[in-house]
């Protein structure tokens, strides 16, 4: 592996347990590394302590995707909660993100996967725990059947085993979509890296002090990207106001 992170299952999830067993099988020389716990991974606060990550440490937490709209996605995304707490962690707080390790990630998951089953993408910042590690979320769903699905748990097994994180920028993303699919295209074809993803919906509901937040558990953050049809124009001025005050850079695409 090309980095160094600790991983964390839930024997509550079944497709985090499944997750865990095919990465037991598959890199057993990495077993040190995997951890599991009976809660629900969202739930865990402060998973660090739970696992002993020294501090600064990056957690992957392997487990379920869950879609109303029963989208079957591989995913990963950065955590926490810019407005209400709904599954777990605290109002207004979000963990460090790791930009380097979730978009290398994404870039192994979309060059290993060639199928029509699955969408590779980011989502948006959403849901617990709360943490002072960096925490990314690693998801496979939505339906059960996709929990154990070979095609599925190679994919995100090659896409954390086998990334190699890039020293490029690091920026939040800002506007359209949960999916975020305007943002996961780019990275593929643009040597940046992106931590919090802040959606158009959540965007509606923020001030500057979250946006702040952003930057601030982004570690590097060099400026914003923005999916300039996803943000209305008085989340547009919150950016700009942001970015004019830590002389950052805004990518509009």
């Amino acid at each position: 592996m090309n980095f160094k992170a600790i991983f964390l299952s839930s024997t509550s999830d079944e497709a985090s347990a499944s997750i865990q067993a095919y990465f037991d099988e598959h890199a057993p020389e990495l077993s040190q590394l995997y951890n599991k716990t009976d809660v629900r991974l969202p739930f865990l606060e402060f998973p660090e302590k739970y696992v002993g990550a020294p501090e600064g440490m990056p957690i992957i937490c392997l487990s379920r995707h869950s879609s109303k709209a029963s989208v079957n996605s591989i995913t990963v995304h950065p955590v926490g909660n810019f407005t209400t707490n709904d599954i777990g962690g605290k109002e207004k707080d979000i963990a460090p993100s790791a930009p380097e390790i979730q978009t290398a990630i994404l870039r192994k998951m979309s060059e290993s996967y060639s199928g029509d089953r699955y969408q590779i993408t980011f989502e948006a910042t959403h849901h617990g725990p709360q943490s002072h590690n960096p925490l990314i979320f690693a998801e496979i769903g939505t339906e059960k059947e996709s929990w154990t699905d070979a095609e599925a748990l190679g994919v995100l097994f090659r896409g954390i085993t086998e990334s190699v994180p890039s020293a490029s920028g690091n920026f939040v993303a800002a506007g359209g979509g949960h999916y975020a699919p305007k943002f996961s295209s780019y990275v593929l074809n643009n040597d940046i890296n992106i931590g919090h993803i802040i959606s158009k919906f959540r965007m509606a509901e923020i001030g500057e002090e979250e946006i702040e937040m952003a930057i601030s558990k982004t570690p590097g953050c060099k400026g914003f990207i923005v999916d300039k049809k996803g943000v209305k124009a008085t989340g547009m001025n919150m950016i700009k106001n942001v970015s004019e005050r830590h002389n950052m850079e805004i990518i509009t695409i």
